[in-house]
């Protein structure tokens, strides 16, 4: 047995040892208290994790007690053999939109009442968008940025413009919205609504306001137009923007047979202009397709649609045309020979440029042309113009080229045979050298200009085709005796006498009877009293022509002498042409009386063959409806 004072100390250490757990014990439950019943405080993070530090025990076994607003997840474990011991770290995840303001979450194993841990989760003030910070031109390419007073990477935000929707990512405190899924146009003004969203719940609008887009950046000017010709050789190309630029998308290609082949070229962008410079010169005689295809501004616009330019790189100099024509050259003209472009001045022109069926003298005329001057040729002289190859533009581009041209003078002579009332010459026009004459007379009358425009029609017909003249035969045509009526569109001359009235025929009357009446003073004062008149009948008298033919308007008739010489070449005539054919029968095609006639006086007192062709219209005239009957009157 222990001494009583042993027992003593034995009892006094028990009670120690009780007193002790049951301090422990408190110690314990005041711990628990602590940590299970008195709520950790949170503030809800909207751009990072939302976590507290602290120890949890089996952290795998623990459920939360309302899921619908948080969830709770543990972080840092301890794990002993891949079994999950405890965490240092706990998260929450809102499940649902949060609103400002605090609630109480609870963790505890099996969702139990024991060992429950509380967090009491405060929501602060929703981030806000600062819509009144947008810019008020943005580009339509290009993100909009919409500024937030906080970050924000909880919610999702959409904004709507232009009946189209468009998703916003959160990056630190903006919002970046795509505005090319839009589709918006450039330099319109849009109005739009930003909305935000938790996890495609709780579509709540944020903010509106409006915007511009940027002008688009157009082009202002390039160094080539669409299909132009390009003679030089150059070294770049340029396109100039109406802004600064900070990049483009440009090419050019060469196309030939429907392919287009890419050109080396290096591409600078400064300010307002974009350059190609070319590695190397443009193969001559080629075409070209310049294409812008997108450009960016500095203020982040771009282009609307591509531009495209079409241009061709010239060969050496080539003819484009020459001042005269096939046929009817003064035998002394100057033949101006163009070309597409401008040529050497250091080049001897006359090596390369010469004339066969006479002479010339040849210079340059101006910077794109030579004058070859002929040498009083022969007149109706068949010539030929000639520029070989070799020939070099300023550029020193040499011609692959040669070119030929064959023309030939004027065949007919002209003589002034009379002036009219009003000063005006009334001219012959005389083909061939000798021979019995055809002499064709228009436009006695001054309306029936038909008459003069299809003489002169026969005069460039006979100059293009002289050789069809039969030798020792001469054509002598007269397009106008009354020029002054041709002028003033009246039937009469000046003097208002109808000179078909006034030659000196047996029945020739001073007051007529014309298409307009009673006409007094209408013959003349006497056969002759015209000067018209009297050069028409001096040049019959002096050719004394084997057939006169006369042209009128309108009938459609042809009038040969009755019985006579010409009432044979009437019926030829006549049928060639469809006209109805009225030798003998002149008194009954007209409803008045015909004194003093130019064709009466001709067969009656000169005894020239006459006949009259009357057309059927007093302007148009359709030569080639006539072509084969007038050659045939030769």
């Amino acid at each position: 047995m222990l001494p009583q004072s042993q027992k003593q100390t034995v009892s006094k250490k028990r009670q120690i040892l009780k007193w002790g757990a049951i301090g422990v014990a408190a110690a314990v439950v005041i711990i628990y208290a602590a940590s299970f019943f008195i709520p950790r405080p949170v503030t809800l993070s909207y751009s990072d994790e939302t976590c507290a530090s602290g120890f949890t025990l089996l952290p795998g076994i623990h459920s939360t007690s309302d899921t619908s607003r948080y969830n709770v997840t543990h972080q840092n474990s301890l794990k002993v053999g891949g079994f999950e011991i405890a965490a240092l770290r706990t998260c929450l995840e809102p499940t649902k939109a949060p609103s400002p303001g605090t609630i109480v979450i609870a963790n505890a194993p099996g969702g139990w009442l024991f060992a429950r841990t509380h967090f009491s989760v405060t929501a602060p003030k929703l981030p806000a968008a600062k819509v009144a910070a947008v810019k008020a031109e943005v580009p339509a390419t290009k993100p909009l940025l919409v500024p937030l007073d906080q970050p924000d990477s909880l919610f999702e935000y959409n904004l709507a413009a232009n009946d189209g929707v468009t998703s916003c990512s959160a990056a630190n405190k903006a919002l970046e919205c795509e505005l090319e899924e839009l589709k918006l146009e450039q330099g319109k003004e849009y109005d739009y609504q930003l909305t935000r969203s938790f996890k495609g719940q709780s579509v709540q609008p944020v903010g509106n306001g409006s915007f511009k887009t940027l002008k688009a950046v157009t082009v202002t000017k390039t160094s080539v137009k669409e299909k132009q010709i390009i003679y030089s050789k150059p070294k770049e190309l340029t396109i100039t923007m109406d802004k600064p630029v900070v990049g483009a998308d440009v090419s050019l290609k060469r196309v030939a047979n429907g392919k287009a082949t890419d050109i080396e070229a290096d591409v600078s962008v400064k300010d307002k202009i974009i350059t190609l410079l070319l590695a190397k010169d443009l193969p001559r005689e080629s075409s070209y397709r310049l294409m812008l295809r997108q450009a960016e501004a500095t203020d982040g616009s771009t282009m609307i649609e591509p531009l495209t330019r079409n241009f061709t790189i010239s060969g050496g100099p080539k003819v484009t045309s020459v001042n005269i024509g096939s046929f009817r050259v003064s035998q002394s003209a100057t033949v101006i020979v163009n070309f597409d472009q401008a040529i050497s001045s250091t080049q001897s022109v006359s090596k390369y440029v010469s004339l066969t069926g006479g002479t010339a003298t040849v210079a340059r005329y101006t910077a794109s042309s030579i004058a070859v001057t002929l040498q009083n040729l022969p007149r109706c002289q068949d010539f030929t113009v000639s520029v070989r190859a070799g020939l070099k533009s300023k550029y020193d581009i040499v011609s692959d080229d040669s070119w030929t041209y064959g023309s030939r003078t004027i065949c007919h002579t002209v003589s002034t045979i009379g002036t009219s009332r009003q000063g005006r010459a009334i001219n012959a026009y005389y083909f061939g050298t000798s021979g019995p004459v055809t002499l064709f007379v228009g436009a006695l009358h001054g309306n029936e200009v038909s008459s003069s425009l299809i003489l002169q029609d026969w005069i460039n017909e006979l100059e293009v085709n002289p050789g069809r003249i039969a030798k020792n035969t001469r054509v002598v045509i007269v397009p106008a005796v009354n020029p002054d009526g041709v002028v003033a569109g009246t039937r009469n001359n000046a003097k208002g006498v109808n000179l078909n009235r006034n030659f000196p025929t047996d029945n020739w009357e001073k007051d007529i009877d014309d298409t307009n009446g009673f006409v007094k003073g209408g013959g003349g004062s006497a056969p002759l009293s015209e000067p018209e008149a009297k050069a028409l009948a001096n040049l019959s008298t002096a050719l004394k022509p084997r057939l006169m033919i006369s042209y009128h308007a309108v009938g459609s008739v042809v009038i040969g002498d009755p019985g006579g010489y010409s009432a044979g070449y009437a019926a030829k005539y006549a049928s060639l042409v469809g006209y109805r054919n009225a030798t003998g029968q002149s008194a009954a095609t007209f409803d008045y009386g015909i004194t003093g006639s130019y064709e009466d006086w001709t067969i009656q007192k000169v005894g020239i063959p006459s006949m009259v062709v009357e057309l059927g219209s007093y302007s148009f005239r359709d030569f080639s409806h006539h072509r084969a009957a007038f050659w045939a009157m030769l």
